[in-house]
């Protein structure tokens, strides 16, 4: 069993929006800039209709929010198809999608950029996780940094918590080791064992990482474009 990776950078495409249905194009309009959206979306469709046969503009997603059960954000889930997990993340610049039967999956892409603030430290990281990067500077740190979050994220996605829990506890390992949850300090429940990955989307300036709640080893597909 694998984890089936695709990632792509953001395009203006129109054509994609014939990919996606009609709550997904009105959501799109609503946003200052759609491609980002529309791009991860279609890119998402695109792999699920690979990797199951389907026709990508006839599958239906419904969203299912873990901790309020509300069907009005959440992460993906494929109608019909309760063995098939999803998730998707995108930027400004890039966009990833995962599909797989594994378990609960998650996936998650940063630039850089989106990690150089003050106070980066205090909000996402564990004291441990904060001591390993103190000898770091510039587009190092900047790396480094992007790296953790994507896996702390990842990691929240699968679990279908997002930020109600603090990404801080959340214990990742650390950057020049493999991708590993090391602690769960958080008082909300982990469903169940974790697999780490972190991903290699071709970008110098962006860092991502996929989870999947399983104990089997992954192995990951991974396709850019």
């Amino acid at each position: 069993m694998s984890v089936a990776i695709r990632a792509t950078q953001v395009v203006d495409d129109q054509r994609l929006l014939d990919l996606l249905d009609a709550g997904e194009r009105e959501r799109a309009e609503r946003r200052a800039d759609p491609h980002p959206f529309v791009t991860a979306h279609a890119l998402l469709r695109r792999l699920v209709a690979d990797e199951t046969g389907m026709d990508p503009r006839a599958i239906d997603f419904e969203r299912r929010c873990a901790t309020c059960g509300t069907d009005r954000h959440g992460k993906p889930h494929v109608v019909g198809m309760r063995d098939v997990h999803v998730s998707v993340s995108y930027g400004e610049r890039m966009a990833v999608a995962a599909v797989t039967r594994l378990g609960e999956v998650g996936v998650d892409v940063e630039d850089l950029e989106s990690a150089d603030f003050d106070g980066f430290g205090s909000v996402t990281l564990d004291p441990t996780e904060a001591a390993r990067l103190a000898h770091l500077h510039g587009d190092a740190l900047l790396g480094v940094r992007a790296q953790l979050w994507s896996r702390k994220e990842a990691i929240l996605k699968a679990t279908g918590h997002g930020l109600v829990v603090d990404p801080s506890q959340v214990v990742v390992s650390a950057h020049d080791a493999p991708a590993e949850l090391l602690e769960w300090k958080a008082a909300q429940h982990l469903p169940g064992p974790m697999q780490v990955s972190d991903l290699d989307v071709g970008r110098a300036d962006h860092r991502a990482a996929v989870a999947v709640l399983t104990s089997r080893p992954l192995t990951v597909r991974l396709q850019r474009g």
